[in-house]
């Protein structure tokens, strides 16, 4: 898995990846005090940059070539050294539909997540144009991704894990053309940590 993603370390659209990041911190909200947040999944740590300078920001990524100040290089997949209710925030922005094992993925973000914190998650959205033509089609995808979820199954998902949707927005059309609708390519979720059901 990791040399999968390390062969695609330099694939980005930054107009893409800027939108979702602008969309993501919005619907994010952060207060303007010191809060601690995890971006899972972050690369360069290039959401930084659109969150409060109050932010304290760590990183996630499973591809060496990101390692820095601030950014272990760990596999989400096996969990993470982090304590027990550290964060305040935790993003996952379009990773979750690559982890071999969401479930329990979403049941760490829990773990280091303190009770009331929030999970700012973004996955392709099944019904978008181009989602649908390749699945029509049988075209294969090249992005690795393992599995796909409408809003029904994310908020039942996440449910199972002890999170309450808040609130949802749409990211962009291709090309990266602002868009809030059923048509936009990735899904944003806003859940509460609101403890185990």
């Amino acid at each position: 898995m990791k040399s999968f993603y390390e062969q695609r370390a330099s694939w980005r659209n930054l107009k893409e990846e800027h939108m979702r990041f602008k969309k993501v911190a919005k619907l994010a909200n952060i207060p303007r005090c010191l809060t601690k947040a995890l971006d899972i999944g972050c690369r360069d740590g290039s959401l930084r940059k659109y969150l409060n300078e109050s932010t304290v920001y760590y990183g996630i990524d499973i591809v060496g070539k990101f390692k820095a100040e601030g950014i272990t290089i760990q596999d989400i997949n096996e969990g993470t050294d982090f304590a027990n209710d550290f964060f305040d925030y935790v993003f996952c922005v379009d990773v979750l539909e690559h982890l071999t094992n969401p479930f329990f993925v979403l049941n760490e973000i829990n773990r280091i997540l303190k009770k009331g914190g929030i999970l700012v998650l973004s996955v392709p959205n099944p019904y978008h144009f181009k989602e649908i033509f390749w699945n029509v089609f049988g075209i294969e995808d090249r992005q690795g991704h393992m599995f796909s979820w409408t809003r029904q199954t994310m908020r039942r998902l996440a449910g199972f894990c002890g999170f309450s949707i808040m609130e949802t927005s749409g990211t962009y059309l291709i090309p990266a053309i602002s868009c809030n609708g059923l048509i936009a390519r990735s899904i944003i979720y806003k859940f509460l940590k609101d403890g185990k059901p």
